[in-house]
């Protein structure tokens, strides 16, 4: 009977241990599956922020600078900025305008002299560092039927060149279109991008509207094309000579024949000033009165192309510029004689 009872005990005893077990070990496999869980939140809300960041980097690319003396230019910058999610910069100038400077109807007020001062340059207070960005907004009202003077010392005073800039403005009634028409033969090596104009009471949707028109991820994607495309190299005994182009009709067809396959000038020096020789075929001219400098390429007479060491002048084409050697380098490199300019693409 004894040996019986110490049986059941054991078996009793037994059964708690098993039960006991069995529920740690649930509890632990519970724990592990909500643990498993857990990760794939989290690695979920890392792939969230991964895109976060990446956009937020994307966004950096792009900025909107502007100039506003009465706070209009401001709200349409500031909607600008809100839509495509970007830094923003105000260019301040070192003597604020007042009511009294931007009166219409005086003569003598600040404004109006500036206007009227092709060589005025009003000073700014702040330093924008635009070399982090693409893409740039640039706004600022009409005065007088154009581009405040302040946007031309911002142009001097910071390197644009290569980069795609949208101009935006505000107005009562005035257009856009001679401002940009101002800027573009202020800066041409500048990638343009036609802008808008905005009235003060436009709203976030108006810009929005405009934004998607503009499609800007797509000129992003394209920004290094359309920087390729502004350039084209002319070698010449053995060295690459990196030409940045002008806007203009003629230096856009050369570009295009440039796509077919490089281009061999017999290039002979005339005058010890300049390598020139015939493209055989023609392009079309835009001719004025230049003095060329040293690196200049010139269209002359729409068939022959000329390397500029030296200077003169004449009625040319400007085709672009050499932006990789000074001119003691050209000198060098083109030596006294006939060369074969090479020309292709980048």
């Amino acid at each position: 009977m004894k040996n019986i009872k110490i049986f059941y005990l054991v078996i009793g005893i037994l059964i708690i241990a098993l039960a006991i077990g069995g529920y740690f070990i649930l509890k632990s496999n519970q724990k592990q599956e909500f643990s498993q869980k857990d990760n794939l939140v989290t690695s979920e809300d890392i792939k969230e922020e991964n895109t976060k960041n990446e956009n937020e980097t994307s966004s950096k690319k792009t900025a909107v600078i502007y100039f506003s003396a009465t706070g209009n230019t401001k709200q349409i910058a500031e909607y600008i900025k809100d839509e495509i999610n970007s830094d923003i910069f105000e260019i301040i100038p070192k003597q604020k305008y007042t009511s009294e400077d931007l009166n219409y109807g005086d003569n003598s007020t600040r404004a109006t002299k500036e206007q009227n001062d092709e060589n005025a340059r009003p000073e700014i207070a702040n330093k924008i560092d635009v070399s982090n960005y693409d893409v740039i907004f640039l706004g600022y009202p009409i005065w007088w039927g154009n581009v405040p003077k302040i946007i031309l010392t911002f142009m001097d005073n910071t390197n644009l060149n290569g980069k795609t800039v949208i101009p935006f403005c505000t107005s009562g009634s005035s257009g856009i279109s001679t401002s940009e028409n101002t800027l573009k033969s202020y800066n041409s090596n500048i990638n343009w991008v036609t802008g808008n104009r905005f009235s003060g009471s436009s709203t976030k949707s108006d810009i929005k509207n405009w934004i998607d028109e503009l499609d800007l991820k797509e000129k992003q994607s394209n920004l290094g094309d359309e920087i390729s495309m502004s350039e084209f190299i002319i070698e010449v005994n053995k060295r690459e000579l990196i030409v940045k182009v002008e806007d203009n009709s003629s230096s856009k067809a050369l570009l295009e024949r440039l796509k077919d396959g490089n281009i061999i000038v017999n290039a002979h020096d005339y005058s010890n000033f300049e390598k020139v020789g015939e493209l055989g075929f023609g392009l079309p001219t835009n001719d004025k009165q230049i003095t060329t400098k040293p690196g200049d390429v010139i269209l002359y007479q729409g068939n022959n192309i000329c390397l500029y060491y030296g200077t003169n002048t004449w009625n040319f084409t400007k085709i672009g510029e050499v932006i990789n050697a000074d001119d003691n380098e050209l000198k060098s490199i083109l030596g006294g004689g006939n060369v074969t300019l090479t020309l292709k693409l980048k």
